[in-house]
Protein backbone atom coordinates (compact mmCIF):
# COMPACT_ATOMS: atom_id res chain seq x y z
CA UNK A 1 0.00 0.00 0.00
CA UNK A 2 1.23 3.62 -0.63
CA UNK A 3 1.43 5.16 2.50
CA UNK A 4 -1.11 8.34 1.82
CA UNK A 5 -2.44 10.71 3.75
CA UNK A 6 -5.82 9.71 3.01
CA UNK A 7 -5.75 7.62 6.01
CA UNK A 8 -5.18 9.37 8.71
CA UNK A 9 -8.65 10.30 9.42
CA UNK A 10 -10.67 8.42 9.92
CA UNK A 11 -15.91 -21.57 22.31
CA UNK A 12 -16.48 -22.19 24.58
CA UNK A 13 -15.18 -19.60 26.99
CA UNK A 14 -12.31 -20.53 28.77
CA UNK A 15 -11.34 -17.49 30.93
CA UNK A 16 -7.67 -18.09 31.89
CA UNK A 17 -6.32 -17.48 35.26
CA UNK A 18 -4.47 -14.46 33.94
CA UNK A 19 -8.07 -12.72 33.34
CA UNK A 20 -9.21 -12.92 36.70
CA UNK A 21 -5.80 -11.49 38.20
CA UNK A 22 -5.98 -8.49 35.59
CA UNK A 23 -9.97 -8.06 35.37
CA UNK A 24 -10.97 -8.99 39.19
CA UNK A 25 -8.56 -8.12 41.84
CA UNK A 26 -8.46 -4.82 43.34
CA UNK A 27 -11.02 -2.22 43.11
CA UNK A 28 -10.80 -1.00 39.15
CA UNK A 29 -12.20 1.85 37.65
CA UNK A 30 -13.55 1.28 34.29
CA UNK A 31 -14.85 2.96 32.32
CA UNK A 32 -17.57 2.28 29.56
CA UNK A 33 -15.89 2.27 25.38
CA UNK A 34 -18.15 4.21 22.66
CA UNK A 35 -19.69 2.92 19.98
CA UNK A 36 -19.20 3.92 16.73
CA UNK A 37 -21.85 4.11 13.61
CA UNK A 38 -25.12 5.63 12.60
CA UNK A 39 -27.83 4.76 15.53
CA UNK A 40 -31.49 4.64 15.55
CA UNK A 41 -32.60 6.07 18.43
CA UNK A 42 -35.86 4.62 20.49
CA UNK A 43 -39.30 5.56 18.93
CA UNK A 44 -41.07 4.99 22.26
CA UNK A 45 -43.69 2.39 20.49
CA UNK A 46 -42.47 -0.19 18.58
CA UNK A 47 -38.56 0.02 19.35
CA UNK A 48 -37.83 0.99 23.56
CA UNK A 49 -33.85 0.99 22.85
CA UNK A 50 -31.46 2.20 20.64
CA UNK A 51 -30.33 0.26 17.93
CA UNK A 52 -26.73 0.41 17.12
CA UNK A 53 -24.65 -0.19 14.26
CA UNK A 54 -23.40 -3.67 13.51
CA UNK A 55 -20.68 -4.96 11.27
CA UNK A 56 -22.71 -6.92 8.40
CA UNK A 57 -22.17 -10.62 7.26
CA UNK A 58 -18.97 -11.07 5.21
CA UNK A 59 -17.23 -14.46 4.08
CA UNK A 60 -13.95 -15.17 3.74
CA UNK A 61 -11.33 -18.23 3.66
CA UNK A 62 -8.59 -17.74 6.41
CA UNK A 63 -4.52 -19.70 6.00
CA UNK A 64 -5.95 -23.26 6.56
CA UNK A 65 -8.51 -22.74 3.93
CA UNK A 66 -11.34 -22.47 6.41
CA UNK A 67 -14.66 -20.48 5.83
CA UNK A 68 -15.35 -17.70 8.24
CA UNK A 69 -18.22 -15.65 8.44
CA UNK A 70 -19.27 -12.70 10.72
CA UNK A 71 -21.15 -15.84 12.95
CA UNK A 72 -17.16 -17.59 13.64
CA UNK A 73 -16.91 -14.99 15.67
CA UNK A 74 -19.77 -15.34 17.90
CA UNK A 75 -18.88 -14.89 21.90
CA UNK A 76 -15.52 -13.09 20.16
CA UNK A 77 -13.93 -9.89 20.45
CA UNK A 78 -11.64 -9.11 17.48
CA UNK A 79 -9.47 -6.44 16.40
CA UNK A 80 -9.83 -6.36 12.81
CA UNK A 81 -7.48 -4.73 9.82
CA UNK A 82 -6.40 -4.41 6.42
CA UNK A 83 -2.88 -5.40 4.32
CA UNK A 84 -2.00 -6.95 1.64
CA UNK A 85 0.93 -9.58 1.30
CA UNK A 86 2.99 -8.04 -1.25
CA UNK A 87 3.15 -4.68 0.64
CA UNK A 88 6.62 -3.62 1.61
CA UNK A 89 6.19 -0.83 3.49
CA UNK A 90 2.68 0.00 5.83
CA UNK A 91 1.27 -3.21 5.81
CA UNK A 92 4.31 -5.24 7.52
CA UNK A 93 5.01 -2.54 9.77
CA UNK A 94 1.32 -2.61 10.41
CA UNK A 95 1.20 -5.98 11.44
CA UNK A 96 4.45 -6.03 13.39
CA UNK A 97 2.94 -3.65 15.37
CA UNK A 98 -0.75 -5.61 15.57
CA UNK A 99 1.90 -8.56 16.74
CA UNK A 100 2.85 -7.25 19.79
CA UNK A 101 -1.01 -6.16 20.86
CA UNK A 102 -2.03 -10.33 19.83
CA UNK A 103 1.12 -11.48 22.21
CA UNK A 104 -0.18 -9.93 25.34
CA UNK A 105 -3.69 -10.92 24.42
CA UNK A 106 -3.47 -14.45 22.67
CA UNK A 107 -4.22 -16.68 25.52
CA UNK A 108 -7.74 -14.48 26.03
CA UNK A 109 -10.00 -17.49 24.61
CA UNK A 110 -11.95 -14.76 23.69
CA UNK A 111 -10.09 -11.99 21.68
CA UNK A 112 -9.66 -12.81 18.07
CA UNK A 113 -7.40 -11.25 15.35
CA UNK A 114 -8.98 -10.84 11.69
CA UNK A 115 -6.66 -9.37 9.15
CA UNK A 116 -8.65 -9.05 5.43
CA UNK A 117 -6.49 -9.14 2.42
CA UNK A 118 -7.30 -6.45 -0.08
CA UNK A 119 -5.67 -8.44 -3.03
CA UNK A 120 -7.64 -11.56 -3.21
CA UNK A 121 -6.59 -12.32 -6.66
CA UNK A 122 -2.79 -12.45 -5.64
CA UNK A 123 -3.16 -13.24 -1.81
CA UNK A 124 -4.31 -17.36 -2.23
CA UNK A 125 -4.57 -19.13 0.70
CA UNK A 126 -0.96 -20.81 0.32
CA UNK A 127 0.66 -16.74 0.23
CA UNK A 128 -1.69 -16.13 3.34
CA UNK A 129 -0.25 -19.12 5.35
CA UNK A 130 3.30 -18.13 4.54
CA UNK A 131 2.66 -14.87 5.87
CA UNK A 132 1.39 -15.50 8.65
CA UNK A 133 4.39 -17.21 9.90
CA UNK A 134 6.49 -14.14 10.04
CA UNK A 135 4.13 -13.43 12.51
CA UNK A 136 3.97 -16.26 14.61
CA UNK A 137 0.34 -16.26 14.22
CA UNK A 138 -1.71 -19.41 15.62
CA UNK A 139 -4.34 -19.59 12.82
CA UNK A 140 -6.81 -20.15 15.75
CA UNK A 141 -6.15 -17.04 17.01
CA UNK A 142 -5.07 -15.07 14.20
CA UNK A 143 -6.98 -15.75 10.91
CA UNK A 144 -5.30 -13.76 7.76
CA UNK A 145 -8.60 -13.76 4.95
CA UNK A 146 -9.18 -13.70 1.69
CA UNK A 147 -12.33 -12.57 -0.11
CA UNK A 148 -13.74 -13.95 -3.54
CA UNK A 149 -12.97 -10.87 -5.30
CA UNK A 150 -11.96 -7.11 -5.03
CA UNK A 151 -15.47 -6.08 -4.81
CA UNK A 152 -16.26 -8.30 -1.75
CA UNK A 153 -13.06 -6.05 -0.31
CA UNK A 154 -14.65 -2.95 -0.90
CA UNK A 155 -17.69 -4.68 0.89
CA UNK A 156 -16.61 -5.34 3.91
CA UNK A 157 -14.40 -2.32 4.05
CA UNK A 158 -17.45 -0.31 4.32
CA UNK A 159 -18.97 -2.47 6.45
CA UNK A 160 -16.24 -1.63 8.61
CA UNK A 161 -16.69 2.34 8.27
CA UNK A 162 -13.32 1.99 6.86
CA UNK A 163 -13.55 2.29 2.49
CA UNK A 164 -10.73 0.34 0.76
CA UNK A 165 -10.61 1.95 -2.87
CA UNK A 166 -8.84 1.12 -6.10
CA UNK A 167 -6.40 3.31 -7.85
CA UNK A 168 -5.16 2.59 -11.18
CA UNK A 169 -4.56 -0.99 -10.47
CA UNK A 170 -3.37 -0.45 -6.63
CA UNK A 171 -5.87 -1.16 -4.05
CA UNK A 172 -5.59 1.63 -0.85
CA UNK A 173 -6.67 0.75 2.33
CA UNK A 174 -6.80 2.21 5.68
CA UNK A 175 -3.62 1.59 8.48
CA UNK A 176 -6.45 1.59 10.99
CA UNK A 177 -6.85 -1.38 13.55
CA UNK A 178 -10.93 -1.91 14.67
CA UNK A 179 -12.07 -3.76 17.87
CA UNK A 180 -15.61 -5.27 17.19
CA UNK A 181 -17.55 -6.47 20.14
CA UNK A 182 -19.04 -9.41 20.97
CA UNK A 183 -22.90 -7.93 19.30
CA UNK A 184 -20.54 -7.02 16.53
CA UNK A 185 -20.31 -3.60 17.44
CA UNK A 186 -17.55 -1.13 16.48
CA UNK A 187 -16.01 -0.30 19.57
CA UNK A 188 -12.69 1.69 19.06
CA UNK A 189 -10.85 3.09 15.99
CA UNK A 190 -6.85 2.93 16.38
CA UNK A 191 -3.92 4.41 14.33
CA UNK A 192 -1.89 1.32 14.00
CA UNK A 193 1.42 3.60 13.79
CA UNK A 194 0.80 5.49 16.59
CA UNK A 195 2.19 4.12 19.85
CA UNK A 196 -0.32 6.38 22.07
CA UNK A 197 -2.98 4.60 19.62
CA UNK A 198 -1.70 1.25 19.88
CA UNK A 199 -1.57 1.27 24.04
CA UNK A 200 -5.12 2.78 23.91
CA UNK A 201 -6.17 -0.87 22.14
CA UNK A 202 -4.62 -2.90 24.65
CA UNK A 203 -6.24 -0.82 27.45
CA UNK A 204 -9.91 -0.39 25.52
CA UNK A 205 -9.35 -4.42 25.07
CA UNK A 206 -9.25 -4.58 28.93
CA UNK A 207 -11.76 -2.40 29.34
CA UNK A 208 -14.29 -4.32 27.02
CA UNK A 209 -13.39 -7.58 28.90
CA UNK A 210 -13.89 -6.60 31.91
CA UNK A 211 -17.63 -4.87 30.68
CA UNK A 212 -18.39 -8.59 29.67
CA UNK A 213 -17.00 -10.38 33.25
CA UNK A 214 -18.56 -7.57 35.28
CA UNK A 215 -21.96 -6.80 33.60
CA UNK A 216 -23.41 -4.01 35.31
CA UNK A 217 -20.58 -2.32 36.93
Amino acid sequence: MKRKGFWIATGLLVVPVVIFYMLSAGSHKFGTLPIYGERIPPDGVNQKDTIYYQIPNFEVTDQTGKSLTLQSFDDKIFVANFFFASCQDVCPTMNRRLARVYEKYKEFAEVHFLSFSVDPMNDTVSVLAEYAKHYDADPKIWHFARTKSNEDVFKIGQGFLLPVSQEDKTIDHSQQLIIVDKQKRIRGVYDSFSDVELKRLEEDLKVLLYEYHHPGK
